[in-house]
Order: C-alpha cells, then sequence, then structure tokens
C-alpha cells in the first residue's frame, strides 16, 4: 500500500521492508514518524494574517528571484543552449569533447534563427521595403484552363466540392497570374489577401477552407454564395 499511495514515495521505509530479513523495528519507527506527521494540523486559523506574513517574507530583498524570474537575456541563452544540447544528443556526438565554447554555439544558433526569420521575407527586403502586398491587377496571360466555365460543369454535375474549388482557381488566376494555382507557395487566403478589397471574397474563401480544410460537404446554397463572391472575377475574365 506504501509503494502504491499517491503522493512523495517513502525510499527508506520501503528499503526497511524491502530488506532481507526485513528491518521492521526501523520502519515502525518511521512509520510512526510518518502518521504523526499526517495527524498534525496543516491550516491555519487566521489565513488572512498567514498571508500577509507570507507576502512579508516574500518581499525582502533575498527572495527579489523568485518573483522576477530570470531575464529574458538569461532565459534566451538557457534555451539555446538546451536545444543545442538537445541537437548534439540527437547526433549522438553529446559525449565528445570537441572544445568548443559555448558563445560560438549561442552565434551559430542566432545565425540559423536569423536565416529562418529573414528567409521568408527576402523578397520584400529586396523591393527595398515597399508594400508587400501587391493591388490586384487583371492578369494580361488568359488562362490555358477556363476555370469558370469547368465550376459551372461540375455544378450542373452535382460536384459543388470541385466547383468551389474551380472558382478559387479561377479568382486565383486573375489575381496572380495563370500559374499561381499550381505553383504558388502561398495559400488561398494569402493570394486573396492581395486584392484591394478581399472581403468581398470571404463568401468563396470560407466555403472553400470548409470544404477542403473542415471537410465539409457544400451544397447548392453555399456554392451559390461561393459563385457570387467570384461574379467581378468571372467578368473581368469574360
Amino acid at each position: 500500500m506504501l509503494a502504491t499511495a499517491p503522493g512523495p514515495s517513502q525510499p527508506e521505509i520501503l528499503f526497511d521492508l524491502g530488506a532481507q530479513p526485513p528491518n521492521l523495528t526501523d520502519a515502525d519507527q518511521r512509520l510512526q514518524a510518518l502518521y504523526t506527521a499526517l495527524q498534525a494540523r496543516v491550516d491555519t486559523p487566521d489565513p488572512e494574517r498567514a498571508s500577509q506574513q507570507l507576502n512579508r517574507v516574500l518581499s525582502m530583498p533575498r527572495y527579489v528571484g523568485l518573483a522576477s524570474g530570470p531575464s529574458l537575456l538569461e532565459r534566451i541563452v538557457r534555451g539555446a543552449a538546451t536545444a543545442i544540447g538537445n541537437f548534439l544528443r540527437w547526433l549522438g556526438v553529446n559525449n565528445l569533447h570537441l572544445n568548443i565554447p559555448i558563445w560560438f554555439w549561442l552565434g551559430f544558433a542566432a545565425l540559423v534563427i536569423l536565416g529562418i526569420i529573414v528567409w521568408p521575407i527576402r523578397s520584400t527586403l529586396g523591393r527595398g521595403g515597399r508594400e508587400a502586398v501587391p493591388r490586384w491587377t487583371p492578369s494580361a496571360v488568359r488562362p490555358s484552363i477556363d476555370f469558370f466555365a469547368e465550376a459551372d460543369r461540375l455544378a450542373e454535375a452535382g460536384d459543388f466540392f470541385g466547383a468551389i474549388q474551380a472558382l478559387a482557381g479561377g479568382v486565383t488566376v486573375r489575381i496572380s497570374g495563370e500559374r499561381a494555382w499550381d505553383r504558388s507557395p502561398f495559400t488561398v487566403r494569402e493570394l486573396f489577401q492581395r486584392t484591394q478589397q478581399p472581403e468581398l471574397l470571404r463568401p468563396l474563401l470560407r466555403s472553400f477552407e470548409e470544404a477542403s480544410y473542415g471537410h465539409r460537404a457544400p451544397d447548392q446554397p453555399m456554392y451559390a454564395e461561393a459563385l457570387e463572391a467570384a461574379q467581378r472575377y468571372r467578368r473581368t475574365a469574360a
């Protein structure tokens, strides 16, 4: 019972009982002491006063670190050191004594993190800080696939899921060019944000995301809302 009971374990008592032969005398004394400690009152008759005394003690200069915790720089350094250690252990070189100072690893980690941050925005930095999201202008290249006609055909066949995807493809092509639908690294939501009025495409975007990511089978009313949101781009394509 002592070994399986919840709470802190009692290794000394378990050691006495598990010895060969068991040390019953010492185990009995320890069990009596444990029982006496469990019978002691753990509350206080004046909780408010006890709380004030605790706050007074914790406000002493020696306990300032308990409330403030480590600084942001210390947490960053500690997190980076932990990540480097985990990476070295994953590589299986944690037991090698390479005599490489910790500042080298911290600098290396900082370069990696900086590269991860700068890489996605490299094109924005190359434009000299100009607006990252270009305004929508009609594409001069006519798409090789008529997504809107495909949407009509799929809708007539009752395939509203494919029809909504075709509408999203047609709008995407009109926004960002012919190859944006199958080659762009951006999501449909990010591509739709490139228009001057992205809120007008919310019914189409909502239908597309619910059908594609939420696995919700679209119906005729949902397709009708998506089709109405795409009409402006359909007229431009025509």
